[in-house]
């Protein structure tokens, strides 16, 4: 005889089941339980939350103002946000982290597997995290087994973050102070031709200078060469204009070059956690009954199926 199948039918197939579906309920919870707690390991989790600060303002022109009415920004914008966070997400930090922290050995990674590095760097990446907050700042966190390690961990990725962060810029000031420098040198010898030449002219053609009332007058018997004599002195004061101008800039560039300090604002340094983030055994627990349950009573559905279809065969 056919049987239609239901919901009721469906409820008293469970009912009838009942006893065995708790059962094996209640003894996934304590399995889960016990697994969570011996064989899952405790993570702990440390995070560091800084916002980039604008470098712009250790500039000649923000130092000296030089750009009247330029206004000062302490806080970078986007774009140092997400330079910033592309450095804290780029390779060479973290193999940075990896090699300093050894924790190719941390971790038990056996270095005679293949593919060993990158093991290592998939379990680093899995507990490491870069973000950007809602507040756009950058928040760097790590999940490690050991609560100091993972304080230590974050501090050092935020210290080597700026560290990074501040030498590209440091880096293209240092070229340009270098190009500034190599530039006063040659226009310094440039001096140094015309002010020989004037001498040598002078000597030769006995031309005298003097001063009367703010006036340079050149006198010399022959009119060409004391207008050659006018034509090099004007070259000399252009010259030297142009060289104290450079050599004012070189040492605005200088101080701004020595005006280094962190390139971050740190609102939250990593500490050391004190309770575990990872695993919530009652979340283990719950899910591992949940699934456990619902799995039964399909299996008993499924079963007494098979058995409605072997009855009418």
């Amino acid at each position: 005889m056919d049987k239609e199948f239901n919901l009721v039918a469906a409820v008293r197939i469970i009912l009838k089941w009942k006893t065995p579906i708790l059962i094996l309920v209640i003894v996934s919870g304590i399995v889960a339980g016990l697994f969570s707690v011996f064989v899952m390991d405790e993570y702990f989790l440390s995070s560091s939350t800084f916002y980039p600060t604008n470098q712009n303002i250790n500039d000649r022109s923000q130092i000296f103002n030089t750009q009247s009415g330029a206004g000062v920004e302490y806080f970078g914008n986007k774009s140092d946000v997400n330079r910033v966070l592309t450095i804290a997400n780029s390779e060479p930090l973290m193999n940075y982290i990896i090699d300093s922290f050894k924790l190719v050995s941390h971790y038990k990674i056996d270095t005679t597997a293949k593919y060993w590095k990158t093991k290592v760097k998939k379990k680093f990446d899995k507990n490491y995290e870069a973000i950007k907050t809602e507040h756009d700042a950058v928040q760097v966190s790590i999940f490690d087994t050991d609560p100091k390690l993972a304080a230590a961990m974050t501090n050092a990725v935020v210290d080597k973050v700026d560290y990074l962060n501040q030498y590209f810029i440091s880096t293209s000031r240092q070229k340009l102070y270098d190009q500034l420098a190599t530039q006063i040198v040659d226009q310094q010898k440039n001096v140094n031709a015309y002010v020989d030449s004037l001498s040598a002219l002078a000597t030769t053609y006995k031309i005298k200078v003097s001063s009367a009332s703010g006036t340079v007058v050149v006198e010399g018997n022959d009119v060409r060469a004391v207008q050659q004599y006018k034509a090099l002195l004007s070259m000399v004061e252009n010259a030297e204009r142009e060289l104290n101008n450079r050599i004012n800039i070189k040492e605005q560039m200088q101080v701004a070059l020595k005006t280094s300090g962190s390139s971050l604002y740190i609102v939250e340094s990593a500490e050391p956690a004190d309770r575990r983030e990872k695993p919530v055994r009652s979340l283990v627990v719950i899910i591992t009954m949940l699934l456990t349950g619902f799995i039964s009573v399909i299996g008993v559905l499924l079963i007494e199926q098979i058995k409605d279809l072997k009855a009418q065969l």
